[in-house]
Parts: C-alpha cells; sequence; structure tokens
C-alpha cells in the first residue's frame, strides 16, 4: 500500500464531521494543546497526533478495558513465544531492543484502527476524519495482516481459491472477529486463548447437531478440526531476520514463503480443541532471527515447534482432500512426516509429526 502525502494524513475536509459526536467535543478534548492561544506553535504545544492510549478510555471506558488485554494492545503472543524459547525481555537487554525495533511496530492503538491507517503502514486518515465503528477491511485489517491472512482470504494466491466468507457472503472480518478485536478482560498468551475467539460452531451450529446424512461429520467431528477438511493450500513462511537497512531504518527479511498443506497432531490439544489432527502451518521464526543483536537470545530455541496450530482463512465446501475417504485416509502427502521437516527441527516438532500409518482406523 503507498504512503500517503503528509497533507492527506490530516486533511479534514468533511463538514460533517463538525456535527458528529467526536467532532463536538473539539480537538484539544482528545489530542491536547490549548486552543485558547492565538500562536500557532504555542497553542499545539505537547499535541498528540495519536490520542488513542489517553483519550478513548474517557468516553468508551468498558472497551477500552477489554483492549487493555488485547494482544493488539499487549503483543503478548510475541512476548510469550519469545519468552518461552529462553529470550531475556528484561529492559535494556539485545531481545527487549529488537523487540522495541521490529515487534513493536505491531502495536495497534483505537485510533489506527476506527480512524486512521496503522502506524505500520504508513499511518493517514482513511476517510477524512471519519471515525468507524467497524474498521475498513481493507485499509485496517488486511493492511496489517495481508500477506497470510488477506491473501489466502481473497483468493491472492496463484492457483487458491477465496475463501468461501467472501465469495459466497462478501463477510469483512469484523463479521467473525468483532468480539476477540477488543480482548476479553483477561491476559492472553496467544489468540486461541482468547474466551471471545470465533470459531466455527458460532455459525454452523447445526453441523454438529445433525450429522444425519454427512458420514464424515457423523465420524470425524470430534477428531478433526475443521480445517482438516475444508481449508485448501496455504502460505507457510521460513527463516526471518530482523535489522536495520541502509538508511538506518528496521528491516526485516526473510526466505521464499511456500504455499503448502499439512495436517498434523494437535499441539493445543484441551476440552476446547479436542481434535487428534490440525492443519499446521510453519512460523516465520528461526533461530538466528534476532542474531543481529546477539548471539544465542534464544536459547531455548527447541522448547517449541516451528510447525504451530493453525486456522486458514481459505475455507471451502469441497477440497481435494474432503472428496471421498480415500482422498485423505490414502494419502500420506496430506500429513506433516518426518521428511517433511528440516532435520534441525524435528525434535522441537516431535510431538506434531504424524508417524507410523496415519489413516488407519487405529490411528
Amino acid at each position: 500500500m503507498p504512503p500517503l502525502e503528509a497533507w492527506e494524513k490530516v486533511f479534514l475536509g468533511d463538514a460533517d464531521f463538525m456535527e458528529s459526536t467526536h467532532g463536538k467535543v473539539g480537538c484539544v478534548i482528545c489530542h491536547g494543546g490549548d486552543s485558547s492561544i492565538a500562536d500557532k506553535e504555542l497553542a499545539h504545544t505537547g499535541l498528540l497526533a495519536d490520542p488513542s492510549d489517553i483519550s478513548c478510555d474517557t468516553c468508551h471506558q468498558d472497551i477500552d478495558e477489554k483492549h487493555d488485554f488485547s494482544l493488539h494492545a499487549t503483543l503478548g503472543g510475541f512476548q510469550s513465544v519469545l519468552e518461552a524459547r529462553g529470550g531475556n525481555l528484561e529492559e535494556g537487554s539485545p531481545l527487549a531492543t529488537a523487540f522495541e525495533n521490529h515487534c513493536q511496530q505491531c502495536h495497534t492503538s483505537c485510533g489506527q484502527c476506527h480512524v486512521s491507517r496503522p502506524d505500520e503502514t504508513g499511518g493517514g486518515l482513511v476517510s477524512d476524519h471519519e471515525f468507524r465503528p467497524t474498521p475498513s477491511m481493507q485499509y485496517n485489517c488486511v493492511a496489517c495482516h495481508g500477506s497470510r491472512v488477506g491473501d489466502e482470504y481473497l483468493g491472492n494466491n496463484e492457483g487458491i481459491p477465496a475463501d468461501v466468507h467472501w465469495t459466497q457472503a462478501t463477510m469483512t472480518c469484523a463479521k467473525c472477529h468483532s468480539q476477540e478485536l477488543h480482548g476479553s478482560s483477561q491476559s492472553a498468551a496467544t489468540r486461541y486463548q482468547n474466551s471471545n475467539v470465533v470459531k466455527c460452531e458460532d455459525c454452523h451450529e447445526e453441523v454438529w447437531t445433525n450429522t444425519e446424512g454427512n458420514p464424515q461429520h457423523e465420524q470425524h467431528l470430534s477428531d478433526l478440526q475443521c480445517q482438516v477438511c475444508h481449508s485448501v493450500a496455504y502460505k507457510n513462511c521460513y527463516g526471518c531476520h530482523v535489522a536495520f537497512d541502509e538508511e538506518g531504518l528496521p528491516c526485516r527479511t526473510s526466505e521464499p514463503s511456500q504455499i503448502d498443506f499439512e495436517i498434523g497432531y494437535n499441539p493445543l490439544r484441551s476440552s476446547e480443541r479436542p481434535y487428534k489432527y490440525v492443519v499446521l502451518r510453519h512460523v516465520p521464526t528461526c533461530l538466528g532471527t534476532c542474531d543481529y543483536y546477539g548471539a544465542n537470545l534464544l536459547p531455548d530455541f527447541n522448547a517449541l515447534p516451528t510447525w504451530k496450530y493453525a486456522t486458514p482463512h481459505n475455507i471451502q465446501l469441497n477440497t481435494p482432500q474432503n472428496e471421498s475417504c480415500d482422498a485423505c485416509h490414502g494419502n500420506i502427502d496430506l500429513f506433516l512426516t518426518e521428511d517433511d521437516v528440516r532435520p534441525e527441527e524435528r525434535e522441537p516438532n516431535k510431538d506434531v509429526i504424524v508417524t507410523g500409518n496415519p489413516y488407519t482406523p487405529e490411528e
């Protein structure tokens, strides 16, 4: 997405805004400064371009209390994984510096969803100064989550169809994720620990309550994640590295991504996710991700698998693996086996790699 010109980022051309709820409270209520001072420089002293972190809770306290625990605000997903791999995120540590330079860029404030584009994508107002209760899928959601989720959902990966929720119903991200985005008033280490996380059965309850006429559902609802049968190939990323570019700006580089589909053992098996088999996606993190900042910053890297629980956004009613029983039960290529995993990654992935014959009844 190309960056906006400076004037485009602050242009207030819609007179209707002044009659809106946010327009009537006045600029200084949110942005600070002193409107009683005639001198421009003095009037703008202490001006906040993005006042989200200190102003929104004045009127939206109930939402703000949840948002404070959301992964968009805390980046707890990044932190928990780095710490689990032995990383030291204490203030002033090399890894904390790397986190601040690179991971922290993904922090998203209220305003970066509801009025402007995220800073990570260059910032700038989405539609003059209009506050949108529902974020723009194009300028907010997909702006940050485009390379995997957005491309899968919209069908931008060559040869892979778009998600049926998009092609059949033009559903935007907020249709499913509205409650989840603000968190759930409790800290979560991953998005799957959020009590407000969306589940397929939230909309498709009838699939669980009436399996008559669908022997596949009758047989597999309890042991297969929905995506095992209804997802198609998706993007896997490998070997991300962080550093500074020639201009001194934080940058990331990674190995080429691969479009693939892998079924493995469930690393998050619980009463909520009882499935034995799930879809797995390779994470971009590698042992040397933060080497620019120091050696061995993730000393327990192998404490977590590099193939993780995934929920690809390219759902189809009919897929190659659900065409018939044999399409899956007779197709070892669908499963993550030892041959699919890099030798140096086999040990941390031993609990998700499928062993033996994955398509026999006893397995």
